[in-house]
């Protein structure tokens, strides 16, 4: 019996990571936001409009088997050039030094038939943290092309001095709170 129930675990463990698929982002029917507070009573939002990511995704279990995502921080947009150029200076992400931003899922945590939580190792600036994010699946669909599509959000809350961004503006200058608003749509490879 023991042997039946190690097998059967085993067989089910098999399964699950065989029904994942590989998916790769959209970056058309994407985006990379994030939103942060100006002077408390005002909101600004930007992207990254330059990233590469590894997507691995159970439809079968709605599970999010591996996430690993690669970002140009050069690439920002907050639709405001001269700002845009202040976030790349030494004042936030000093990009000369630190042109990447990584994450790396550690582990999937499934709520509800759609929901979870993911957990994982965040670097900017050369200081990695853990995070947490939220994580909601939207569905699968054809594209255009008939190529199968899937779409989620994740979404999630940082503070920028934790990873030492613009540690010279106190909060009621620009929130230290960093609003995450990640959509995405990725095609089946």
């Amino acid at each position: 019996m023991k042997k039946f129930i190690k097998f059967s675990v085993l067989a089910a463990l098999c399964a699950s990571f065989l029904n994942a698929a590989s998916y790769e982002i959209d970056k058309s029917h994407s985006d990379l936001g994030f939103m942060v507070r100006h002077l408390k009573i005002s909101k600004v939002r930007g992207n990254f409009q330059q990233y590469d990511a590894v997507i691995d995704y159970n439809k079968a279990s709605n599970e999010l088997k591996a996430l690993e995502v690669s970002i140009d921080v050069n690439s920002i947009n907050t639709q405001n050039q001269k700002r845009d150029e202040h976030l790349k200076n030494d004042d936030f992400f000093d990009t000369p030094k630190f042109d990447k931003i990584t994450f790396k899922m550690t582990k999937f945590e499934k709520e509800g038939s759609n929901e979870g939580k993911i957990y994982g190792d965040l670097t900017i600036k050369g200081v990695k943290k853990p995070v947490k994010l939220d994580f909601e699946y939207h569905g699968d669909s054809k594209n255009m092309s008939g190529a199968e599509v899937i779409g989620f959000s994740v979404n999630g809350d940082l503070k920028r001095e934790d990873f030492g961004i613009g540690e010279k503006f106190p909060d009621a200058i620009v929130s230290n709170k960093v609003e995450l608003k990640i959509e995405v749509e990725a095609k089946a490879k």
